[in-house]
């Protein structure tokens, strides 16, 4: 590879790191051990406080696809807007410093690039045992260019909420201005993609699982689960796909809703939360997939519903 392909390669690759130094060379190494060469790999450091930056800065002496930046820690997104500013691929992916890839991670959705604005590959997960590994993946190529279909067919198979199983055309993000919501604790994935998707008109899905997801054992105690987060992903889901009743098959939307706004809940009164429950209650009317797929949002009384939340809230604490 000569020096200008170095200095414009195909794919930029950012990694956010923050305090990552235990997962951070396996990670590293999965991407450097890539089939397709023709990428630069973005070190973000997040604010480490351990070993993290001193790996970053290793690689980065050793191999001239590797650039490290740094800035003081805000955040995921904010790590990812500060790898986006500093990109020079025609295409971006990204990886979580927790997680690897397969050596064709990259090879296999390059290989599609020009055929649609969003690059869409399977995946592993790994959650803890007896579970073990399975993979998420639509078994088959295919082309959407209908949002309804694309939605209803990659929120069902788990696809659509990660940036990491998705290769983005820089040029698309820049010229739209598309950032990471950096307000966000969680749910900044699926705001991108969604967000990132208005812009295009065609998303190529291929079997491949390219990427290996460790899923934290503590997820469901580690997040939030923002109320006003989440809302802001269903409005550009309504932008994308319309608000007619029962239009589309989403029940994981409702699923995830009902979550966080049981969080909310849980630290807020009745009549605080009661302008959620009928947010709630307009999902599940747009979004169920069945008579009985969450009833209990549709048909039962607001303050048993806000009851109920409270205390699916209290088990999951």
């Amino acid at each position: 590879m000569d020096g200008n392909a170095i200095s414009r390669p195909s794919v930029t690759v950012i990694v956010p790191v923050y305090n990552a130094a235990a997962t951070l060379e396996r990670c590293v190494e999965s991407i450097l051990a890539q089939s397709f060469r023709d990428f630069e790999l973005l070190l973000v450091n997040d604010g480490s406080t351990d070993a993290s930056v001193r790996i970053c800065r290793e690689y980065e002496r050793k191999d001239p696809r590797v650039r490290v930046l740094s800035q003081p820690n805000r955040g995921v997104s904010a790590a990812r807007n500060l790898g986006l500013d500093n990109a020079s691929g025609k295409f971006v992916a990204f990886c979580d410093s927790d997680d690897s890839v397969k050596d064709f991670w990259l090879s296999s959705m390059m290989s599609v690039s020009g055929k649609a604005g969003l690059v869409v590959c399977g995946y592993n997960i790994h959650r803890t045992e007896p579970e073990g590994w399975a993979s998420h993946t639509l078994g088959h190529t295919e082309i959407f260019t209908d949002d309804d279909v694309l939605l209803e067919t990659l929120l069902r198979e788990r696809l659509l909420q990660f940036v990491w199983n998705k290769l983005f055309n820089l040029d698309i993000i820049r010229e739209a201005g598309h950032r990471f919501e950096e307000s966000f604790s969680i749910f900044e994935d699926e705001y991108f993609v969604l967000g990132y998707i208005r812009h295009i008109g065609k998303v190529i899905c291929i079997p491949e699982c390219g990427y290996d997801y460790r899923f934290p054992p503590d997820f469901m105690k580690k997040y939030d689960f923002g109320i006003d987060a989440f809302r802001k992903v269903v409005e550009l889901i309504y932008e994308i796909a319309g608000t007619s009743s029962g239009k589309l098959r989403l029940p994981s939307i409702v699923y995830w809703y009902k979550v966080a706004l049981g969080r909310y809940a849980l630290s807020h009164t009745f009549e605080e939360t009661r302008e959620h429950i009928e947010f709630a209650r307009r999902l599940a009317s747009s979004f169920h997939d069945g008579l009985l797929n969450h009833i209990m949002l549709r048909i039962f009384p607001m303050h048993a519903v806000y009851l109920i939340l409270r205390q699916q809230a209290r088990m999951i604490k």
